[in-house]
Formats: C-alpha cells, sequence, structure tokens
C-alpha cells in the first residue's frame, strides 16, 4: 500500500530496534562509560565526536549536531528517505510495513513486474556460476576485464547463454508470467508468430539496473566480442525511464561511507572498475547524455557533481551537453566540475594505469563550470578582433542567462565575464540574447557517438542503433518560436581606443519566471528548522495556534517540538516525525533558495516575533471585522463597539503603512 505508515508501528519498531545494533553493523563504535563513540559518519574529522548512549536509544555528534534516533541514522548514513528507512529497519527486525488505506504508487501497481524482474536477475547470476558455459563468462570478467569475483557480487553481475528462450523457458512457464516479462523489456514478440517470444538478452555479460532502493528494474547486456550492438539495454517500461535513472546510484550509495560528490562516467564497466579500485562514487547514464534530471537527482544527494569524459571531440560534445543540462537546475552551494581524460583513455583503463591516488588526483584538478563556459563561448570565436569579442560575449551571456537569476553564482559569472569583456555587470546583468538551436555539427557528433564501445545502448528488438544521447534534453521548440531576436537589429555598442567594448545595450530580455518566494510564514517555519534555539523564548497565543491555515499548523508543529526539546536539532525532528506531508514540507524548505540566507541570520528570533505579531494583527483585524458586521451599522452604537470601531481603524491604517 501506498498509505500512511501508523504511528503506533513506527512506535513498536524503535521499541524492537536496538540503535548500538544499528550503528555497530554500519560504523566502528567503542565502548566509553555507559555510552559508544565513534568518528562521525556524517563529517570528516580525526577524533571521535560521535556519541551513542543505549539507553536513550540516542545519538549525537558534537562535531556537526547530527543526531537522533535509529531512523535517522539509517535516513542519514544510507542516503534514504524517511519511508525507505523505516523499510529497511522493520527488514532486519522481521516486521512487516502494514499502511494505512491510500493508492498505490506505480511500484506497487507493477509489484508482479519487479518480482519477475527479481527472478531474472537471480537467474542470471545463477548462470554465471552454474551453466555449462559459464567458463566463457567468468573468464571475460576475470581475465578480460579483471574483475574480482566480490565485485561482480556487489554489482549482481550475471550471464545470459546463447539461446532464444533460456530466461523464458525458466521464469515464463505461465502466461502471466510471459505477460509480465514482456512488459519488462525480457522477452520480445515474434513478428512472424504473434503471442510468441524469445530471450531479448542472449549471450551476453548481464548488469541488472537498480533504482536507488535497490529494486531491479532493467537490465543491460555486453556483447563478448565486436557483436552489433555492443551494449544493449532493456528498452523503457512502467519502472523504468531511462533519462531519470542513473546504473550504480544504489550501489554508490551503499558502499560509500562518506558520500559527499558523485562522478558521472559513460559506461557500466567503468563503475565497477573504479568501484573495484576504491572510488565507489560513481554512476552512468543508461544510453542518454547526462540531463537536466539527473543533475537535481544528484543534488539531492550530494553537493558536488563530477562529469567524467573522454578528452576526444565526442567527449568534448558530451561535455558541452551536460554543461547546457546543468546550467537551469544550478544551485547555491552545489557544484558541477568536468573531468577529461587523456585522449583514447577512459576511467575503465586509466585507473588500471594510475592507481585510486592518482585518479582523486585527477579528480581534485577537475575544471568548473565556469571555466568550462568560457572556454566553449570563446571556442565558438573564430574572429581575433572586436566582433569576435561581441561574438564571445553573446555565446557566454547566452549560457549564463540559463541560470536562475535569483543565484549568487549568476552574479559571479557576469562579473568574471565583465572582467573578461571590458562590459560594466549592469549593463551584461540586463543584456538579452535569444538562445541558439544545437548546431548541425553537435547533432553529427551525437550520431557518430553510438559506436563508442564503453556507451550503452538502448534499443528495441534487433534494432538497437538508436543514438546514444538523447538530443538536447534541455531545450524545447517554444524556446526557440517565442525567443526575442531583436538582438542584432537592436543593439547598440561603442568602443574605447582600446578596442573594449564601453556601451553594449539592448532591449530587456523576456526571462522565465523566478522560483517563487516563501511566505513570511514559511520564512519563520525556516528560522525555527535552522536556529532551533529560538523557540525557546517565543510564545504563540492559542487563537493563532488553534487557526486553520496548514503553513500555520506546520510553522506550530515546528515550534512546538523545540519549545519541548530545547536540545534537539532538526535531525531529530525529521527522524522522529510521522507525519509524511509535514516531512516533505519540511524538506521543501530546507532545500529551499533561501534557507542559506536565513542559515547565517543573527536576527532569526526577532524574524519569527515580527510574523507572530503580524500574524496576531491581522487576527485581531479579522475578528474586529466580522463582529462588526455582525452588529451592523446601526448597532455600533455603545462606548465598546465605538472603542472597537476606531482600534479597528488603528490597525487598517498600520497595516498600509
Amino acid at each position: 500500500m501506498a498509505g500512511r505508515i501508523p504511528d503506533q508501528f513506527i512506535d513498536e519498531l524503535l521499541a524492537r530496534t536496538d540503535l548500538t545494533d544499528v550503528v555497530a553493523s554500519r560504523i566502528s563504535l567503542k565502548k566509553t562509560g555507559q555510552n559508544y563513540s565513534a568518528l562521525c559518519p556524517f563529517h570528516n574529522e580525526k577524533s571521535p565526536s560521535f556519541s551513542l548512549n543505549p539507553n536513550k536509544q540516542f545519538y549525537y555528534c558534537f562535531g556537526c549536531g547530527a543526531g537522533g534516533n535509529a531512523i535517522s541514522f539509517v535516513m542519514e548514513h544510507d542516503h534514504l528517505d524517511f519511508v525507505d528507512a523505516i523499510e529497511a529497519l522493520a527488514k532486519d527486525a522481521g516486521m512487516e510495513v502494514p499502511r494505512e488505506q491510500g493508492a498505490p504508487d506505480r511500484y506497487e501497481q507493477n509489484a508482479e513486474l519487479l518480482k519477475r524482474l527479481s527472478e531474472s536477475a537471480q537467474f542470471y547470476q545463477q548462470q554465471l556460476t552454474q551453466h555449462p558455459d559459464k567458463k566463457k563468462a567468468t573468464d571475460y570478467l576475470s581475465k578480460d576485464r579483471g574483475l574480482s569475483g566480490q565485485i561482480a557480487k556487489v554489482f549482481g553481475l550475471g550471464f545470459a547463454p546463447s539461446g532464444w528462450d533460456n530466461l523464458l523457458k525458466k521464469i515464463g512457464t505461465r502466461a502471466e508470467s510471459q505477460e509480465q516479462l514482456l512488459l519488462g523489456g525480457m522477452l520480445v514478440e515474434k513478428k512472424e508468430q504473434p503471442g510468441h517470444y524469445y530471450d531479448r538478452f542472449r549471450d551476453r555479460i548481464i548488469f541488472p539496473i537498480r533504482d536507488s532502493r535497490g529494486r531491479v528494474i532493467a537490465f543491460g547486456g555486453r556483447a563478448f566480442g565486436d557483436e552489433k550492438p555492443k551494449y544493449l539495454n532493456s528498452p523503457e517500461t512502467p519502472v523504468f525511464q531511462k533519462s531519470q535513472e542513473l546504473y550504480g546510484l544504489f550501489e554508490a550509495k551503499q558502499n560509500t561511507q562518506i558520500l559527499d560528490q558523485i562522478l558521472v562516467v559513460e559506461g557500466y564497466m567503468d563503475v565497477i572498475v573504479l568501484a573495484q579500485h576504491g572510488i565507489t562514487n560513481a554512476v552512468a547514464t543508461l544510453g542518454t547524455s547526462v540531463n537536466s534530471q539527473h543533475i537535481r537527482k544528484l543534488f539531492k544527494l550530494v553537493s558536488k557533481v563530477v562529469l567524467c569524459f573522454d578528452g576526444d571531440k565526442a567527449g568534448r560534445s558530451a561535455a558541452i551537453r551536460g554543461l547546457e543540462a546543468s546550467l537551469s537546475v544550478m544551485q547555491d552551494e552545489k557544484q558541477i566540475r568536468f573531468l577529461f581524460l587523456p585522449e583514447g583513455e577512459d576511467p575503465d583503463s586509466l585507473v588500471r594505469q594510475e592507481g585510486k591516488e592518482a585518479f582523486n588526483k585527477r579528480l581534485e584538478d577537475a575544471s568548473s563550470l565556469s571555466h568550462v563556459l568560457f572556454e566553449h563561448a570563446r571556442n565558438q570565436v573564430t574572429l581575433g578582433d572586436e566582433e569576435g569579442e561581441a561574438q564571445f560575449t553573446r555565446n557566454a551571456m547566452s549560457m549564463i542567462q540559463q541560470i536562475p537569476k535569483e543565484l549568487t553564482f549568476r552574479s559571479v559569472l557576469i562579473r568574471q565575464l565583465s572582467e573578461q569583456s571590458g562590459i560594466d555587470s549592469d549593463t551584461l546583468g540586463n543584456t538579452s540574447i535569444p538562445k541558439q538551436r544545437p548546431s548541425a555539427n553537435n547533432q553529427s557528433d551525437t550520431q557518430n557517438n553510438t559506436t563508442n564501445e564503453h556507451i550503452p545502448h538502448t534499443g528495441n528488438d534487433e534494432e538497437h542503433y538508436a543514438p546514444a544521447y538523447d538530443e538536447y534534453d534541455s531545450y524545447s521548440n517554444h524556446e526557440y518560436s517565442s525567443a526575442p531576436s531583436h538582438y542584432e537589429s537592436n543593439k547598440k555598442s561603442t568602443f574605447k581606443k582600446d578596442g573594449k567594448f564601453n556601451k553594449f545595450k539592448e532591449k530587456e530580455a523576456f526571462f522565465p519566471p523566478a522560483p517563487s518566494s516563501l511566505s513570511r510564514i514559511k520564512q519563520a517555519s525556516l528560522c525555527l528548522l535552522l536556529h532551533p534555539h529560538i523557540a525557546q523564548h517565543i510564545d504563540l497565543p492559542d487563537p493563532l495556534v488553534n487557526q486553520v491555515n496548514e503553513e500555520l499548523q506546520i510553522f506550530c508543529k515546528i515550534w512546538r517540538y523545540f519549545a519541548k526539546y530545547p536540545t534537539k536539532n532538526t535531525g531529530h525532528l525529521l527522524g522522529e516525525m510521522v507525519d509524511q506531508s509535514t516531512i516533505t514540507n519540511i524538506y521543501a524548505l530546507l532545500n529551499h533558495q533561501d534557507a542559506t540566507t536565513k542559515q547565517k541570520i543573527t536576527n532569526a528570533q526577532q524574524e519569527v516575533l515580527d510574523m507572530v505579531s503580524a500574524m496576531e494583527k491581522n487576527l485581531g483585524l479579522n475578528s474586529s471585522i466580522a463582529r462588526l458586521k455582525s452588529k451592523g451599522n446601526e448597532s455600533i452604537k455603545d462606548s465598546s463597539s465605538k472603542q472597537e470601531l476606531r482600534n479597528l481603524m488603528d490597525l487598517i491604517r498600520q497595516k498600509k503603512h
């Protein structure tokens, strides 16, 4: 069921779960008196500041402030959401998670499909160790690719033997099972015999593709030789959309102790070989270029994403697509960096040659987004004079304008462009540059990439020659048709004697609407979340607490918690909160662009008090209006009603000012 998990079950789960066992299974604990201590898994430190109290079933880090119960620990350590953490703990405790009635999600609607996919993964893994032709597969993995049995087990690698119906005979013995296998892309229907099927994956190494919760949702298959296609992915299904998933993300979350950055590479084998060499935070796209959805998904997990590309022309083209995909979803406090490998090398080959330390050094030296952006803008210019400088500026601004307008990062890039172009920042900030269509050259590069060995390919039936990259996910036709085309006809430029721009004016651009700002109540809620100690100095009147307003109710829940537990923080709140709707709203606040600013303010308490005061006045205003309306004009004759009317007028005047 997709409904809410009952509070009673969560209480019972926590009662039956020993926090010490949960933590000890993930990090090394040392007994210190009645408590346990450890190096905190949530930030880098050299001396232990993480403390666990087994009697209170509570942990706290004196270094970074992380704290809570078993649920919050599993959420933070295993990078799971609240529901997933509950399910993980329940599984360990041998308990089944009950759900209150609710609409099933797409995974629950396809529970049978997921079961068949899981059985398929087990079948392929068994063939790798039991099939008569297993030596062909094990030799390829161990001798040709240098993989250990342990790393093959971590990623669940398998073997699809040659033959047309191995999987069909094992799992598709019933019509219902065949239907699910067909739906999941494991079978292909024969064109000449409708209702008859054959295995999609044959004579290949099999790579299970897992979602963020570890469920098998699709597969990739790699041919042993130079057969076409070398890589074959499952088609899209009700549980698998290739543009939204990343291979190895589940394994990265499971096997990386402190997951603060993620490396995006181009192939399954790159991910696996890097993990074998101790670099466990790599993921790969699934036959598509890096898109905005990928970046947005990764930014929810980490603050730094490194996009890794070959140093050849195809790699550079792929990097530009990654750059374009990143711009619209950039956030302050987040980083996108670009790692270009030597030509002819990929992460698989390079980490074998250099080892972990040398490869990590390359990661540290990866190029910043700003460097790649300005380099790309410059590379598109052929002239070395004023016209060339003008074109460079237009190229750079056309990309910078795709970054959300309110970000500090955008302002920094404009300032850097001002230094390079000689145009003042204010003028650049008001410049309108229409977006350009992808060039024909870029499109041909995209098509040429389909022959690149380490990029998995996707297709249907026996025709698997679809482009390796989706074409420019971040563009849409309306952006071209509606974009202003007045740049050339309306620009007014003059130059200084040294050839640099002095003025650069044109009509004001049309910008997409900026993300909505937080209401005053939500800003106050954010202040409480980031500065929980101020709750002790704030009193809420009962009329305010009893309001139906949803935003105000969330504010009151946050206030009540911190007022009741003065030593606890937001981590504790999220760990103990059971209302999923409130949790979702709290995460939305913490992820909002204003959170960085609110974290740094010194007058958070006053901001909350001002909001409470304003709400009280507004409440009084509305109550007075309601009472006076109910009395009618003729009834306002007694002195108390007249005084209330005068007070009402004062309130209205204050509100106007």
